[in-house]
This record gives structure tokens, sequence and C-alpha cells, in this order.
């Protein structure tokens, strides 16, 4: 029988960093590296915003469950019959108020989406132009030590 060789994987993982190093070095960033710093903006531009930290969460989950919902509830917390009373008015009064916001709220939902989007890109578009000008440095320090 002939003995596999082994596998070192110490020397394995320590040339796999090594090359990820150099390629920093370089400039050149890695897909992780890169949807850190994504993340890391989107964070930071989200804090600035002061807005709900579960909305916040929520917006940098893939799902779009933050936008407007259209199916609001009809809800109130009084226990009373008053509250039978608003609840049943609330109930019989919903179709002409729809009328007037269902409208409304379903642009605004679009218009949040496509903002969204727009902001996604413009991060993304960011970091691409950054990870360039992180090449370019590199490019021209490496011509500056040859000359």
């Amino acid at each position: 029988m002939t003995e596999t060789p082994k596998v070192d994987v110490t020397r394995i993982v320590d040339d796999i960093r090594d090359d990820i190093s150099r390629r920093r070095a370089a400039g050149d960033l890695t897909n992780e590296d890169i949807e850190w710093l994504l993340d890391r903006r989107l964070k930071k531009s989200l804090a600035k915003a002061e807005i709900d930290d579960r909305i916040a969460a929520r917006l940098l989950h893939e799902s779009h469950d933050w936008n407007i919902d259209t199916g609001y509830e009809i809800r109130t917390d009084r226990k009373d019959v008053s509250g039978v009373f608003i609840r049943a008015l609330k109930f019989v009064v919903r179709p002409f108020v729809r009328l007037y916001t269902d409208h409304i709220l379903k642009r605004q939902s679009q218009l949040n989406q496509a903002i969204w989007h727009v902001l996604l890109d413009s991060v993304e578009q960011s970091i691409a132009l950054e990870m360039e000008v992180r090449k370019l440095r590199k490019d021209i320090q490496d011509l500056k030590e040859r000359a």
C-alpha cells in the first residue's frame, strides 16, 4: 500500500493569509472586505439618520419588509364600550379613508424602495472607486520606488 502524503493545513492557511495580505497591500480588497465596508458604511449612515434601531436592522436585512404596508390594522387599546364603538366606526369608515390614502402609501412605498436601492448602489460605487484609488496609489508608490 502506498502512503498518502500528509497535508500541512497550517502551512496552507498561512499561505492563504499571506496571499490576502499581499492583495490588500497592493490595494486589492477581498469580497469579504468589500461586504464588510458596505455593511459598515450603511450602519454608519443609518446611525446618523437616528432612526429606530428595529427599522435600521430591517433595512440591513435582505427582505423588504421594512417598507410601508397598506394593509394597516384597525385597533384600539380601549377595553370598554367606547373601544368597541371606535373599532366599529373605524371599520365602517375605513373603505372611504383608503380611497384617499392607499395610492399615497403605495407611491411612498415605491419611492422608499427606489431611494434605498439608489443608496445601496451609490455606496457600492463609492467602495469600488475607493478600491480603484487604492490600486492607483499603490501603482504610483511602486513607480516612485523604481525611479
